[in-house]
């Protein structure tokens, strides 16, 4: 077996004594040499725990053989970020992380990698620097599990409601340190089908990660089960010689598409999903989950768009369960290979054939339904293809004049009488300026909030968590106005709202030429985003195009607000949001 730390052993004589010095033997300088590397840190929940998943990880290395070497580089907590300017670093720390993981490869010649990671953009990240390696080394993603249910089912995507209710003086500030206080009872990603929670379903959907090891419970023995695993199974593809190239395939994107859409998983998927693609070297058309979703029954009721919490979409069955009411669908490629050496049908296979979906309904059973009427059931939380409640996908691609490139709208969590929507466009240049607008009480019902110049070009693309939560807050506006931005929302946002507007506004998109006044319409059936009307008069589609061309021969593209350091760098380099938003040479 050729391995790439054989470049080590023959021509950098220093590696021997600089690894002997840690207590690394002379025997494990000639074994495979394997990266376990995780994001493990006091940042957030979701990373605390990690150190404990790779002592797992690197015991079943050792045992098949292997030399592994620790290394971690903590994520970034969005939560943490919000509200104010660290949100710009938010996104650009993904595809900072996935560099330092390939430098880490690269520099130290690992023969293999198991990548633990649990939240927003460590999962995308940990996916990316696979992609990126795919024809140099086997890799297997271990997520980091699910975090507890608080207090009265209290989800952390509730906090930033209660303050958007608390600033317009709907609440009392103490409701506000209650939902703190007891919605995050403990380690592991937080309970609702945000970014987190659907990137570890990704990464089992990808092949990448051990079957049912997405959503976990962090604190209980399976994550370290999942993790134990994949130190014996990244082992097995070595030995074997499959590398990230023969599970990473167009494919496994197509499968983990679907299952996006059957699981109402976050818009930042949108660009994630792209961004892996982008990595390694695979076609991606983002309109593929729009296509695929018009075809992909919408299977689950988790929040924010529905009841339950992660944690019991994982007792329901998780990932797993959703792959076998999908099977007999035509939507899924089964035969995909998968980390296990087998492909989904097998992995489907095996699973069924233990006691793991029976022993989750008996977890599932020790809590009540949200009406607490009785026991939960698993099609309480995922229901079956069959059911006559379901729609089909969860997000959609608009596009229009408005957004030529395209927008992202996750119906599945808003108000169906929203779904089509017409209204006076109110425009602000910040995210702040339309949170206090909002939280003020000084937008009218039926308006459309524009906020731009919040892209990757320009700023990062923070996601705009606080104003999306006040307006499902604020019960006047939750079924009445539509936020639409060239920034990103967070996985857990619920209400009318759309982003990912390209070209973004600084890129000169006609999200830069609208103004207060003009009307704009919004059409899920259509899947359309335009300004039908401005405010100089016309209200034709040539009067529209016309005043917007003459409106774009005065615009300027407004000063870089980064120039240097690590947003100078990402701004520079960012592709438009439905490319993914990942950094791309000349």
């Amino acid at each position: 077996m050729t391995l790439k730390s054989d470049a080590l052993r023959r021509n950098a004589p220093e590696s021997l004594p600089l690894y002997l010095s840690g207590a690394v033997t002379e025997e494990d300088y000639s074994k495979p040499l394997v990266l376990v590397h995780s994001t493990h840190g006091q940042s957030h929940p979701g990373s605390y725990h990690l150190d404990r998943l790779v002592r797992q990880a690197t015991l079943a290395i050792h045992e098949a053989g292997g030399a592994a070497f620790n290394f971690t580089t903590t994520d970034l907590c969005d939560g943490v970020a919000t509200g104010h300017d660290g949100m710009n670093y938010i996104l650009p720390s993904r595809d900072f992380i996935a560099g330092i993981i390939e430098a880490y490869v690269q520099g130290h010649a690992f023969d293999a990698a198991v990548l633990a990671a649990s939240c927003d953009k460590a999962l995308p990240a940990v996916l990316i620097a696979a992609g990126r390696l795919k024809d140099e080394i086997p890799a297997v993603i271990v997520p980091g599990g699910s975090g507890g249910i608080g207090s009265c089912y209290l989800l952390s995507g509730d906090i930033a409601a209660t303050f958007g209710r608390v600033q317009a003086g709907l609440e009392q500030p103490e409701e506000l340190r209650y939902v703190q206080r007891l919605s995050l009872p403990c380690e592991g990603a937080c309970q609702y089908m945000g970014t987190a929670s659907t990137m570890q379903v990704m990464a089992e959907a990808l092949g990448l990660a051990p079957p049912t090891s997405a959503l976990a419970p962090a604190n209980e023995r399976y994550v370290l089960t999942a993790a134990r695993q994949a130190g014996y199974l990244v082992m097995d593809l070595l030995k074997r010689g499959v590398k990230v190239r023969d599970i990473l395939t167009e494919a496994s994107l197509g499968n983990a598409v679907v299952i996006h859409q059957a699981t109402g998983g976050s818009t930042n998927a949108l660009l994630h999903l792209p961004a892996i693609a982008a990595a390694a070297g695979l076609d991606f058309d983002v309109r593929v989950f729009d296509t695929l979703g018009q075809r992909t029954p919408y299977l689950t009721n988790l929040h924010s768009a529905g009841d339950y919490a992660s944690r019991q979409f994982w007792y329901a069955g998780g990932t797993q369960r959703v792959i076998s009411l999908l099977a007999d669908s035509g939507l899924l490629e089964l035969d995909a290979m998968t980390v296990t050496g087998k492909t989904l049908r097998e992995n489907l296979k095996d699973v069924t054939r233990t006691d793991f979906f029976r022993a989750g309904e008996g977890y599932l059973a020790n809590y009540a339904t949200r009406e607490g009427s009785r026991r939960l059931r698993r099609t309480d939380v995922i229901r079956d293809s069959e059911d006559t409640c379901n729609t089909y996908g969860s997000v959609a691609i608009l596009y229009g004049n408005l957004a030529p490139e395209g927008a992202v709208f996750k119906y599945s969590a808003c108000d169906p009488a929203m779904y089509e929507h017409s209204g006076r466009a109110v425009v602000f240049e910040s995210e702040e300026d339309c949170f206090a607008a909002v939280t003020g009480l000084k937008v009218e019902r039926g308006d459309i909030l524009i906020v731009r110049n919040e892209g990757p070009a320009s700023c990062g693309m923070p996601e705009l968590f606080n104003t999306s939560a006040a307006i499902v807050a604020i019960e006047q506006y939750r079924s009445s106005i539509a936020l639409i931005t060239d920034g990103r929302f967070s996985g857990g946002t619920a209400g009318p709202v759309i982003g990912h507007v390209s070209p973004e506004a600084v890129a000169g998109g006609p999200i830069a030429l609208i103004r207060t006044g003009d009307t704009v319409r919004v059409s899920l059936g259509a899947r359309a985003l335009d300004i039908v009307a401005v405010q100089e008069g016309p209200a034709d589609p040539d009067g529209v195009a016309r005043v917007l061309e003459e409106r774009r021969l005065r615009w300027q593209r407004p000063p870089r607000r980064y120039t240097t350091g690590m947003l100078g760098a990402y701004t520079r380099l960012a592709t438009s949001p439905m490319k993914g938003a990942y950094m791309a040479g000349d």
